[in-house]
């Protein structure tokens, strides 16, 4: 056999092969088309019923509208050492050191302050109105209202609430959701916590600190006031945290220039009275307490006017610690609901075009098989 014969032979393999790979990956469109149009009712029906629950799904669902707030937090202070040493110098204070200003809370924590139980229960007293809807209560209030449902479970519920109310404890029963324990919630406040938690979404970048937060409401004038309420408080909060230090220090400095102050007109005093009564006398002991009285005065007048601008300068920091926040896209009332009928309409219809077609191409066929051998088994058993 020469080298001719080998390779022709070589190809007939290779051509039996390829030939055997396309009959195997073959699929008879024509008879599922077949198998398509003789279960064409059922397929039409299956999906018509599907279409009529996707119809009542999307007419009972509750439209939920959200509204978006973006700030941008300023990240440090890269001039504020240099600001505060130029006021240091203006009140001759050059050698007073105010400590390092940095900013020392992460914006990356912004989303666990938002989601924190204080931050939380801070919002159930905030009013909210939509004169529309004639609405006008607070947060939890409006969270915790009777909402009518079209739902089986909504409508016995109604049915049954006021049979169970009669048996009701009244002192449980009135309770109000406002009166907050941090430390030990209600059931009702501890679900309302956790609804907000899911409604109000904040994500930062890490690179440029834009911070974005989304309130998710069923009502949109409801989401864009709770929206510019959060971005309100965590401006609030990070002001007051960044700024807590150098109040503390504002407070204190002017306590000790308030008590400095007092020392000093004490000391005045004294010794205005000390020259009144020894005015002509040239006695030593009325000469050296006149000189201890005067160094007395000197000495609360420089300690008086050092506490006075160390004040100042804490005044300054205050104001310098202080972050700024630009607004990048203010809370607006949202036009479109985020959840759309037509979008929950076309999900059943596909389901069920789908479900019906998988039975009649391939369910019933396998079912008959099943059937068939659990019989099988039955019959031996």
């Amino acid at each position: 056999m020469d080298k001719k014969e080998i390779k022709e032979i070589l190809q007939e393999i290779e051509k039996e092969k390829n030939i055997g790979i396309e009959e195997g990956s073959d699929i008879d469109w024509k008879e599922l088309l077949n198998k398509a149009w003789n279960g064409r009712k059922f397929i039409v029906v299956a999906t018509a019923v599907f279409m009529a629950l996707g119809l009542f799904s999307a007419l009972t669902m509750t439209r939920q509208y959200t509204s978006t707030v973006t700030l941008v937090p300023e990240l440090g202070k890269s001039s504020s050492s240099s600001s505060l040493s130029s006021i240091t110098s203006m009140l001759g204070l050059g050698g007073m050191s105010m400590g390092a200003s940095a900013d020392a809370y992460n914006i990356t924590v912004y989303p666990d302050v938002v989601a924190s139980t204080p931050f939380t229960t801070n919002l159930f007293k905030m009013r909210v109105k939509d004169p529309e809807e004639e609405i006008d209560t607070t947060l939890v209030g409006y969270l915790t209202r009777e909402k009518f449902s079209l739902s089986p479970a909504a409508i016995i519920g109604s049915i049954t609430k006021p049979i169970f109310a009669l048996f009701a404890n009244d002192s449980l029963s009135t309770k109000s959701v406002t009166d907050i324990n941090i430390f030990k919630l209600t059931k009702k406040q501890d679900k309302v916590v956790q609804y907000l938690n899911k409604a109000i979404q904040v994500e930062v970048d890490k690179k440029t600190g834009q911070t974005t937060i989304q309130v998710t409401m069923d009502n949109p004038v409801i989401a864009a006031t709770v929206a510019d309420t959060v971005c309100k408080h965590l401006r609030e909060y990070i002001i007051d945290y960044r700024t807590k230090k150098a109040r503390e220090d504002l407070a204190n400095y002017n306590k000790i220039a308030d008590e400095s102050y007092q020392r000093y007109l004490k000391a005045t005093k004294a010794y205005a009275y000390y020259q009144d009564h020894n005015r002509g006398l040239i006695l030593n002991a009325v000469i050296s307490e006149g000189s201890r009285l005067a160094n007395e005065v000197q000495i609360a007048s420089q300690l008086y006017q050092q506490m006075k601008a160390q004040a100042e300068m804490a005044r300054g920091k205050v104001i310098d610690e202080k972050p700024v926040f630009a607004i990048i896209q203010p809370a607006s009332v949202p036009l479109r609901a985020a959840n759309s009928r037509a979008k929950v309409l076309i999900i059943w219809t596909f389901i069920g075009f789908a479900l019906s077609c998988a039975w009649v191409l391939y369910g019933k066929e396998y079912w008959k098989k099943g059937k068939t051998m659990l019989n099988e088994i039955r019959s031996k058993g």
